[in-house]
């Protein structure tokens, strides 16, 4: 699997993370893998065969063509088959609402439905014609750059995030609501305004996802520890969070396919160098 990211253009960067790409061989049989919560919205774009996007929770299935979905509070699965191409961007958390989209937690919206048929039929045509690298990625943010309405973001949503990302999701709402100087009914308003989702469980989402991160990087049985280096309350604690946000334990997890986990954190997977790395 060959993975590039890059750093967004500067009118983006307030509501863009990065943009990537992905390749993989074709591939002979279906192959699924947990796609974990990590608090940011995201769009992605098939150049090959599309596959689809599960949600085993509710049993609803997505294909994986060209969508734009929310914060996850639980897993999706992802499945591929055939030729494995895409092209995306993760947003910030506020992102969605910069382009006049809700915030679509725990959802998939069809790009269609959003820009119309004919803009996504040429954007993967523009897409496809690029090579895999820069130059395609600079023609994803172009077209979502032409379709920015406003980069503005109350200040206090910005300043929570970053709290809880800079501690990894270590930290009470109360610290966060402290650092921002604000009351806790207005920060919560504000962020569940922006995000779809409250301040805490945006932290658990963040606790949890470098949790798995740090068991992508460590040894099968390295979840006791990870428990403690991670703020959960005891093993238990962070085995029901594992099952909440992946549907399987970390024993299972560890045992299947999990590149785009690995991908997500950073771990090598065949991956190509990054521009911004």
């Amino acid at each position: 699997m060959t993975y590039q990211r890059f750093s967004p253009p500067e009118r983006l960067r307030n509501v863009v993370d990065h943009v990537w790409l992905v390749e993989s061989a074709p591939l002979p049989q279906l192959r699924q893998e947990i796609l974990i919560p990590n608090g940011r919205p995201g769009l992605a774009v098939a150049l090959g065969e599309p596959g689809t996007r599960h949600d085993p929770v509710t049993q609803v299935e997505w294909p994986n063509a060209a969508s734009v979905f929310g914060v996850m509070t639980r897993p999706h699965v992802l499945g591929q088959v055939g030729t494995s191409s895409y092209a995306g961007v993760e947003f910030t958390p506020w992102g969605l609402g910069a382009f006049g989209l809700s915030a679509l937690v725990d959802e998939v919206q069809q790009l269609g439905d959003w820009v119309g048929a004919d803009a996504v039929a040429g954007l993967t045509t523009e897409l496809q014609a690029e090579p895999f690298g820069p130059g395609r990625a600079e023609r994803l943010a172009g077209f979502l750059a032409a379709r920015l309405t406003t980069a503005a973001v109350q200040p206090v949503v910005v300043e929570a995030v970053h709290a809880i990302d800079e501690l990894r999701g270590q930290v009470a709402v109360a610290e966060v609501v402290r650092r921002c100087g604000t009351s806790y009914s207005t920060l919560y308003r504000l962020f569940r305004r922006s995000v779809g989702i409250g301040p805490k469980q945006h932290a658990e989402i963040i606790r949890y996802y470098h949790f798995v991160g740090g068991l992508l990087g460590g040894p099968a049985d390295a979840a006791a520890t990870l428990s403690a280096l991670h703020g959960y309350y005891d093993q238990a604690h962070a085995a029901r969070d594992f099952r909440r946000y992946t549907g399987v334990s970390a024993t299972q997890f560890l045992a299947v396919q999990n590149g785009i986990a690995a991908l997500m954190h950073g771990r090598s997977v065949q991956d190509e160098p990054s521009d911004d790395a």
